[in-house]
């Protein structure tokens, strides 16, 4: 008898930002908050099971849904109770994932603001179809 075999092929189609902040979490938010005119607020933390039996990686998670754009903001921490998310861009503290109608974001202009904010040493757009980790980031 023979087996068939079933692959699934995630959609990666989100905007993704790196950011580089050595500071916590919630001020980073707070600040990006100010800067973007967001609604980002903290949720339970995002647990990634690496290996059956051991326990699961945590990192910091705050979401922001806005209704009128039809859009979804996510940070997440790269840096996690004990390990780190994507481990090919170790040099990112935190991600910004934009979910949604992307085809209407100015890209460029939301990397500039990004940037501007204070707290924010640097940022810089990344493709998750490059990521070999990048099933990491598939939060739902």
């Amino acid at each position: 008898m023979s087996k068939a075999r079933l692959d699934f092929d995630f959609d990666y189609d989100f905007l993704l930002y790196g950011i580089s902040c050595h500071l916590k979490d919630y001020r980073l938010c707070w600040s990006l908050n100010h800067q973007l005119g967001s609604d980002l607020q903290k949720q339970n933390d995002y647990e990634l099971t690496v290996k059956t039996g051991e326990a699961p990686l945590r990192f910091s998670f705050y979401t922001w849904e806005d209704a009128v754009n039809h859009l979804k903001y996510i940070v997440v921490a790269n840096r996690g109770n004990p390990g780190i998310l994507v481990q090919e861009q170790r040099q990112a503290d935190y991600f910004l994932l934009v979910e949604g109608l992307t085809d209407l974001v100015d890209t460029q202009g939301l990397l500039d603001r990004i940037k501007g904010t204070d707290v924010v040493l640097t940022a810089y757009s990344i493709d998750p179809n490059q990521l070999k980790s990048k099933q990491n980031l598939l939060f739902e």
